[in-house]
């Protein structure tokens, strides 16, 4: 292991395993290896009832890290994201903390659906077992509009290996999200041997789509976040824009992110 990912995977651990022993509802459903070898942030998901301790634990995480002030982000619809300030490197660390998931508008999976799928990482944290995982990036980021397959995306986020290492998660998965299984079956059944369904991607799309329909009021937040708070938010900018690099002066930064954002320091509330 390199010592960026010694350095990396000592700071996360700790906070990670704390959250997965106090809350056994809370789980990581990505990212968690990219994170702990010093890429990324981490992508968690967890009912709202536990987010107020999650915001406690990250902050008491930060300050023993030397990390902060810390922010919280609640822009994007049913989550939010937890970031504390690296002053030394002039960015940030984030955890996110999802209590729904969408694909094409509509609802893939709710933070309670993911304990049946989640299992104990011998490093002492849960995450969701790699069919799951394969499978949510499948449809997230390997799956352009119109059924098109995201080379790119399949690739990197390594979804051929996630299915093939839990065929029965991938099965779990689908029904725990409601996804209709012959053309999840088949949309996975291609990816595993090299080849692209583009039937089966279209028929997940079209199911996503009706259920994006039931739901109204979260495709017009959905549409806000993705058309104002997106380009607005400052830590929203930095996140996708920025690869979570700050240009300028740090505090200049956190007094703009404190104008829409509860931020903390050391001592509690700015």
């Amino acid at each position: 292991m390199s010592l960026r990912a010694e350095t990396h995977a000592s700071r996360w651990l700790p906070l990670i395993q704390r959250l997965s022993a106090a809350h056994p509802s809370w789980v990581i459903w990505k990212n968690a290896d990219a994170a702990l070898s010093g890429f990324g942030d981490i992508d968690s998901a967890a009912p709202r009832d536990c987010w107020d301790a999650i915001i406690r634990e990250f902050r008491s995480w930060a300050r023993q890290n030397g990390l902060g002030p810390v922010a919280v982000c609640r822009h994007p619809p049913l989550t939010m994201f937890l970031i504390a300030l690296d002053r030394e490197r002039s960015t940030f660390v984030e955890l996110d903390v999802s209590g729904r998931k969408y694909f094409r508008g509509g609802t893939l999976f709710r933070a309670e659906d993911l304990s049946p799928l989640a299992e104990q990482d011998p490093r002492g944290f849960r995450s969701l077992r790699p069919g799951a995982q394969g499978l949510i990036l499948l449809l997230g980021n390997g799956l352009r509009w119109g059924g098109r397959p995201n080379e790119g995306g399949l690739a990197h986020r390594r979804v051929s290996h996630l299915l093939a290492k839990d065929p029965a998660g991938v099965r779990l998965a689908a029904a725990a999200f409601g996804l209709p299984d012959r053309p999840a079956q088949r949309a996975t059944e291609a990816v595993l041997a090299g080849t692209w369904n583009r039937g089966a991607a279209l028929a997940l799309e079209l199911s996503a789509i009706r259920k994006a329909l039931l739901e109204p009021g979260i495709l017009l937040k959905r549409a806000r976040f993705r058309l104002v708070s997106k380009r607005s938010c400052p830590i929203l900018r930095s996140v996708f824009y920025a690869n979570r690099l700050l240009s300028g002066n740090p505090d200049a930064w956190v007094r703009d992110v404190h104008r829409s954002h509860d931020v903390y320091s050391d001592r509690g509330p700015l």
